[in-house]
Order: structure tokens, then sequence, then C-alpha cells
């Protein structure tokens, strides 16, 4: 255990001055608090570094040269707000999992920017034991420290893919016969209540501005929506979600 008594300490340096998409380019991430800590713990992730307060470290029995104590205080200036939180890992992003070997029922976000939406759609996922995510290349990873927290590290457990060519692995789902499904509330699509979901399927999310692409929503096998007020048209992308993952539940 080495002991931090300055928040610049260059020993540190990937908790302050790297950022998320230079973190996740390199195939790391940072998680914050016990909880998540645990989940990275439990999910077999190496874990590279661990910065922590003292109490912290002693409860878990930490040991080695990867582990870097430090006051609280010290902890707040690394994260830049005040903290309820006593630990940050630095940890390996888990590695993307082939389209043929995601579950039978998957989620896909096209185009959502908002690491809060994503986080919480992970966490819905997770609730809902739909436990394979795609993100296409407008959306954010779910790898981002805001979206992991938000999560509450329930993406650890998650199979996951990040698509380069999202148009492509739509057609490949098909091959691999996936019925595809698309969200939306517009003319001619299919009341969620009433639909049965298929054995294989992927449901797609889209952006929060914009709704799913005009292009994905053309090459869809169906289109559906959740029958809620004309005067509210649209709900928020996280909410929508937890409302078909509800639906699509194998609980």
């Amino acid at each position: 255990m080495i002991t931090i008594l300055d928040f610049n300490d260059p020993r540190i340096a990937e908790f302050i001055t790297v950022r998320d998409h230079v973190l996740n380019s390199n195939n790391f991430i940072i998680a914050e608090s016990e909880k998540l800590f645990l989940q990275l713990k439990a999910s077999g992730r190496p874990i590279h570094k661990v910065l922590a307060t003292h109490a912290f470290i002693e409860r878990h029995n930490l040991t080695g040269d990867n582990i870097f104590a430090a006051e609280k205080a010290v902890l707040e200036k690394v994260a830049g707000f005040k903290i309820h939180f006593e630990v940050l890992c630095l940890a390996e992003k888990p590695k993307d999992t082939p389209l043929n070997e995601m579950d039978n029922r998957i989620i896909l976000l096209n185009g959502l920017s908002s690491p809060e939406n994503v986080g919480a759609i992970v966490r819905s996922s997770a609730a809902f034991r739909i436990n394979s995510i795609i993100v296409d290349e407008a959306t954010c990873s779910p790898f981002l420290r805001r979206c992991i927290r938000v999560s509450m590290g329930n993406i650890f457990a998650m199979k996951t893919h990040h698509a380069i060519n999202v148009r492509q692995d739509l057609r490949r789902l098909k091959d691999l016969g996936y019925t595809i499904l698309s969200t939306a509330n517009i003319p001619g699509s299919i009341d969620l209540a009433e639909y049965q979901f298929p054995e294989k399927c992927v449901v797609i999310i889209g952006s929060e501005g914009h709704g799913v692409s005009q292009d994905i929503l053309n090459a869809s096998d169906k289109i559906l929506r959740i029958n809620i007020d004309p005067q509210v048209a649209h709900l928020n992308a996280s909410n929508a979600a937890a409302i078909f993952l509800s639906h699509m539940s194998t609980i």
C-alpha cells in the first residue's frame, strides 16, 4: 500500500487528468464507490489501481503496490466535488461480445448521447434480466464513468457490443434469427400491450431528441409504440426503455 498526500501525485494521474474517451480507447474504465468496487470485483475483471481511504482498504484487506491510500479530502480533490464514496478503481474495460454470442433478447441504443439515460437503461435492463446490450456509433459508451455510476455497476454483468456499423450488424442479427423491433410513436406502429415478443429479438431505443433513425425504422421487422396520451407524444428515452424492457422481460 502506498500513501498519497497530494492529489497531483503522478502515480494516480489516471483518476484526475485522463478523460473518459482516452480511457476507453486504451480499454480502461474508472468506477467509483464501494458498491461499484464490489460489482467489479465480482465480475472478475482485473483491477489495476485502487485509490481509497485507509478505512476502506482495511475493511477489504487490500494489499499490494497498486493500492493507494489517501484522506477523504484528497479523494474529493481528485473527484472535483464533494463525495460520499471512499474508493476509485482503475480497471480493464470488458471486451465486446460477438453478435453470435449475445442472448436471445437484446436492447440496442440508437444515438443516445446522455450518459444518465444510457446508465439508467442499463440498470433497467439488468432489473428485467435483459443482459445483452448493443450501442451504436452515435451512442455514448456504457463504460463512461457517469454511465457506470448511474447503472449502479450493473453494466459489469452484461454482454456488451459497440457497433462500428449498426446497419450491417442488424443485417447480421437478422441472419442469426433475430426479429428487429424499433420503437416509435408513429402511424402504423403496433401497441406494445398487444404484441407477443418472439424468442429472439432486438428492441431498438432511439435518441432523446429524434427517436430511431428513419433508415433503421425502414429496416425493422416491426415498429412498436407505447399507448400514451397524444398530448405527451414522447417519453424520456430511459423511461420508455424501462416499459419496453418490462414487456420483453424473461422474469
